[in-house]
């Protein structure tokens, strides 16, 4: 039997083109004589392997594991034959990867220390004679390949006295994947083919061919053919699937520790009578925690909390009451009837994993207590997230290698969708809107498919967004670690450890993780309390359950004006609450948890009973489960829930449907747990017709979904945003626009602000802080938002100002020593308005320019005087609002005086578009509206075709819009900037929310140019204006 033990599945990351399920699907069945085999081996790295041993084992074949090393001019295929094996190829790929950090003499000297348990085979004559020499020729072997240089390698192997063993050092699976394989090399290069080294390239013939071809290159050693075989039955390492590695042990009792915890952390929750119920589920908690071991676990998330004071517990973690009393999470699970075992039940083998948010800008110093400091590598890592080829970057990088100019490149790709991965890439650039009106240089639809088969292809490590181990002995022991790109603020000079298993991987091998996550609106919240501190002297509690009884705050939810307010700020979460017309609690939860890609008809259900409509469940199986969502599910644990309640599975199998759903590919999974769930369903008696229906709404939560717990915890925080917003409305918009805003454009916050009664106000030399500031009913933007404003620019003003103000240009100059390039920043923006001493933006830059030139003079000579010493500066007149308002929107991104709309206002006057405060009126009509983009989602109708969301702000409010297949296809292709944008179209009221349903679309600018010009062509889908209008009078 022959058995291929040197094969690169695409975590060879570019190199291979094969995914795990190609090589498996591609091995001979004709080298089977009893179970088929294949090794995974791929360059310095064992990304794949939980990947590929699970899929193996799906197909019935044995999975050897191990890796292809490299470093420098030595490389060898190390294979596990038991855990010892496995151990030490982790820590040999570990050590090559840190070796920048720590030198290493070479990968025979590396392995010849840490080799126990591992076969090594290798090409290279020099690498086996180093390793011999240095550590005997035990479990050594010669590798074969075809072409001459085996010859070299058996005299080595006849000298050093050790077998030879033959492979095809696969690179991928199937001849036709050659081409693959050469453009991921000329990528990963950044080359073009062209000029891409031969030696680079794996050869044509470098996959998995049957042992009849491989034996006739090898006539004289077909045993070598035979060893493949034997060595193969050797490796019988397998990753353990479900296995558990606990977290630090932290003392002789960490149970005891944590009760003491729990019940001390109950008497300050409860004023320290702990209530009954209290007691009896802190009881019921502690006794699984215990029993499965975790109390470690939450030892450590609980040490971690303590070192900041605002964070979220959020996620499954929120159901339990222990981690309520450990201020892991802020809200009580009780109330809202939140089951601990949706976090941790006894018969749940995977462990859990906890999420904690903290301010963006924090994360980093948490993430160095962790790595650097309380648990230094190897005991703690961050996990992996591998980053694939998708539409645009497949594109790019096909049309880079094939030599295209980088602006054809750029303005093709910039139009290539984000979401249509389901539609050939070649038939996107053909019939998408987005490429109407584009003339589509010659070649892109051949090149549109040869990128098409890497979409998916992982292309290069990067980071979880927040998912950190911690084991109490060394990671190199289960997987291997190497240096992220990224560094932490505070230790540029010490690389992220990572490991080199993605989530699921982690999760598989039973490594516990625990997600450290950065969160905006809680820095927003943060920084909010801090300014009403220092501007009234009142102290908020962050973590107070007060502001959901407040009835301003209240009234901010039941008419959606939630703009800036934490995880109800995106329009289908605002017009939601307009429609729900509510502030409860438990309805906000269910409102934020109901919105998801496959909901829609849902949706809509939940609000016609919520709001009176006669109701029961599908079936009467379910009254209980559903009975506090209008008989919708609503929650994750509603899917195992349902599957338990209606087709009779078990707790544990329903809750891997729910897992299979969250999954990027769970296409083989979910057909498996369908047709349990529908021979279930037909066990207990429910027809078929009704079956199919809850099938159709356990599926609904494919791809994305929340758990009760994290919708609860995630409104608390969206309560205390929407209580900054009702009663401190300067220090809450500035909080949003100093850290980043969120769903919006910063114009558009600062346009929601001034509705708000905020004035907003720009940066000043003498005001501004680095970060944008509230107080009162003013705001102050930072010198942040300033771009091309150099951070050492910034920090001069500010140490200058300590002092005493600046007085004019000069002194501003003079002591704070700025550049050229950033006093005209500051002179552009308005910066220097208040030590201008009456002199105009223009004359500020005229004498800039003439001190400048005096500077060159001195330097250069008279010729490059422009403006000769003792010059008087001229009397230039001020800049036009208008003026001033591009140069703020290009600079900062906003408009301070006026809303950027507002230049139109006598043109739109004209036209007689409806405003969004008056869009009610009109209901069933159609309209004309104008306004600026702030926002847009595109999204597919259930056939499959394009559609877009589109939210335009008009300076009167915000104006929500859907653009429907056909107009979609018609226009989608304007909507690529914040525009000003003329749109006509239908107002629709539903439940009270108002939408525009657009029918035609262009930029204002061109609809006016039309009009100058006496109408001249009109596309189709541009919008019509009353002949009345035409030509402008």
């Amino acid at each position: 039997m022959f058995t291929h033990l040197h094969a690169h599945s695409w975590f060879s990351m570019g190199q291979g083109p094969s995914s795990p399920e190609a090589l498996l699907a591609a091995l001979p069945e004709e080298d089977s004589d009893g179970t088929p085999t294949l090794a995974c081996t791929d360059t310095n790295g064992v990304y794949g392997a939980v990947e590929f041993q699970r899929a193996a084992e799906e197909v019935g074949v044995r999975p050897i594991l191990g890796a292809h090393l490299v470093l420098g001019d030595e490389a060898c295929v190390a294979l596990a034959m038991d855990e010892r094996g496995w151990g030490a190829i982790c820590r040999a790929i570990t050590a090559i990867h840190w070796r920048q950090s720590a030198p290493l003499s070479g990968l025979a000297a590396l392995l010849a220390a840490d080799r126990n348990g591992a076969l090594i085979l290798s090409s290279s004559p020099v690498f086996l004679d180093r390793l011999v020499r240095l550590s005997g020729p035990e479990e050594v072997y010669a590798e074969l390949t075809p072409g001459p240089a085996r010859h070299a390698v058996l005299a080595a192997a006849a000298r050093l006295g050790i077998p030879p063993v033959v492979t095809n050092a696969a690179m991928f699976a199937a001849p036709g994947d050659w081409e693959r394989h050469r453009l991921l090399r000329a990528i990963s290069g950044n080359t073009t083919l062209s000029a891409l080294p031969a030696e680079s390239v794996s050869s044509r013939e470098a996959w998995l061919k049957p042992r009849r071809e491989l034996a006739r290159h090898f006539p004289d050693v077909p045993e070598a053919l035979d060893r493949a075989g034997e060595l193969a039955e050797r490796c019988r390492y397998r990753i353990p699937i479900g296995r558990r590695t606990v977290a630090p042990r932290h003392a002789e009792d960490a149970f005891r520790r944590l009760r003491e915890l729990a019940f001390e952390g109950a008497r300050q929750r409860y004023d320290y009578t702990i209530p009954y119920a209290v007691r009896l589920r802190l009881e019921h908690e502690l006794d699984i925690i215990g029993k499965k071991d975790f109390a470690d676990y939450f030892l450590v998330v609980h040490e971690i909390v303590r070192h900041a004071r605002t964070h979220c517990g959020r996620g499954s973690v929120a159901h339990s009451i222990v981690s309520y009393c450990l201020g892991i999470t802020h809200v009580d699970p009780l109330p809202s009837n939140l089951v601990f075992e949706r976090f941790l039940n006894p018969d749940r083998k995977d462990p859990p994993d906890i999420d904690l948010d903290f301010p963006w800008d924090e994360r980093d110093t948490i993430l160095q207590w962790i790595l650097h400091t309380s648990y230094p590598a190897p005991r703690a890592a961050m996990v992996a997230n591998y980053n694939t080829f998708k539409l645009r970057g497949a594109l790019r990088e096909v049309a880079k290698v094939l030599g295209r100019p980088p602006a054809e490149i750029r303005e093709v790709t910039r139009r290539v969708p984000w979401f249509s991965e389901s539609t050939p890439l070649d038939r996107l650039l053909a019939e998408h809107p987005n490429f109407m009106g584009l003339d589509l240089p010659a070649g892109w639809i051949e090149l549109a498919r040869h990128a098409a088969p890497l979409i998916g292809t992982p292309r290069h490590l990067s980071l979880h967004p927040g998912g950190v181990v911690i084991v109490p002995d060394a990671l190199t022991k289960y997987v291997p670690m190497e240096p992220a790109a990224k560094r932490l603020e505070g230790t540029p000079d010490r690389p992220v450890p990572v490991i080199q298993f993605d989530k699921d991987s982690t999760e598989d091998a039973g490594l516990v993780k625990i997600d450290i996550l950065g969160n905006r609106s809680l820095a927003v919240i943060r920084d909010g309390i801090r300014m009403v501190q220092a501007n009234t002297g009142r102290q908020l509690d962050y973590t107070s359950q007060e502001a959901g009884a407040d009835p301003a705050t209240q009234e901010l939810f039941r008419t959606g004006r939630t703009m800036g307010v934490f995880y109800t700020e995106s329009p289908a979460s605002r017009l939601l609450c307009i429609k729900s017309r509510t502030a409860k609690f438990e309805l906000l939860v269910l409102n934020t948890s109901i919105i998801r890609p496959a909901s829609i008809r849902y949706v809509r259900l939940y609000l016609e009973r919520l709001h009176g409509a006669p109701w029961q469940p599908i079936d009467s199986s379910l009254t209980a489960t559903l009975g506090t969502t209008f008989g919708i599910m609503v929650y994750q644990e509603d899917v195992a829930n349902v599957c338990a309640a209606f087709a009779g599975m078990s707790l544990t199998e329903a809750d891997g449907v729910r897992k299979a759903l969250s999954k990027k590919r769970p296409v083989k999974e979910l057909a498996a747990y369908r047709r349990e769930f529908f021979e279930g369903a037909a066990r207990q008696g429910r027809s078929t017709a009704v079956t199919e229906e809850v099938w159709k709404m356990v599926m609904s939560f494919a791809g994305y979904s929340f758990c009760k717990g994290h919708s609860c915890s995630y409104i608390q925080v969206a309560q205390q945003s929407a209580y900054l917003r009702a009663h401190y409305p300067a220090e809450f918009f500035a909080a949003v626009l100093a850290n980043g805003g969120g769903f919006y454009a910063p114009f558009a916050y600062v346009a929601e602000a001034r509705r708000a009664g905020v004035t907003v106000r720009p940066p000043d030399v003498n005001l501004s802080e680095m970060n944008t500031g509230g107080r009162g009913a003013e705001i102050r933007l930072g010198f942040q938002f300033i771009k091309g404003l150099s951070a050492g620019a910034q920090a001069r003003i500010l140490a200058a100002r300590s002092e005493r103000p600046f007085e004019n240009l000069a002194d501003l100059r003079a002591r704070a020593e700025l550049r050229p390039d950033d006093l005209r920043l500051l002179i552009k923006v308005g910066a220097l308005d208040g030590i201008a001493r009456g002199a105009t933006r223009p004359m500020m830059l005229w004498e800039l320019d003439r001190h400048a030139g005096v500077s060159r003079q001195r330097a250069h000579g008279p010729e490059l005087l422009a403006n000769p010493p003792g010059s008087r500066t001229p009397p230039l007149p001020e800049y036009t609002a208008e003026r001033r308002r591009d140069e703020e929107l290009d600079l900062l991104d906003v408009s301070t005086e006026r809303h950027p709309m507002s230049v139109h206002d006598a043109a739109t006057r004209r036209l007689r578009t409806v405003s969004a405060t008056d869009l009610h009126r009109y209901a069933g009509q159609y309209v004309l509206c104008a306004g600026m983009l702030t926002t847009a989602k595109p999204v597919h109708t259930a056939k499959d075709e394009p559609m877009q969301f589109a939210t335009f702000d008009d300076g009167h409010g915000l104006i929500e819009t859907v653009l429907f297949p056909d107009i979609h296809a018609r226009r989608a292709h304007v909507l690529f900037d914040r525009g000003p944008f003329l749109f006509r179209g239908k107002v629709e009221e539903d439940f009270g929310a108002i939408t525009v349903t657009v029918t035609e679309l262009d930029r204002l600018e061109r609809v006016l140019r039309r009009r100058e010009e006496g109408g001249g062509k009109r596309e189709a889908g541009m919008p019509s204006l009353p002949s009345s209008l035409l030509p402008l009078p």
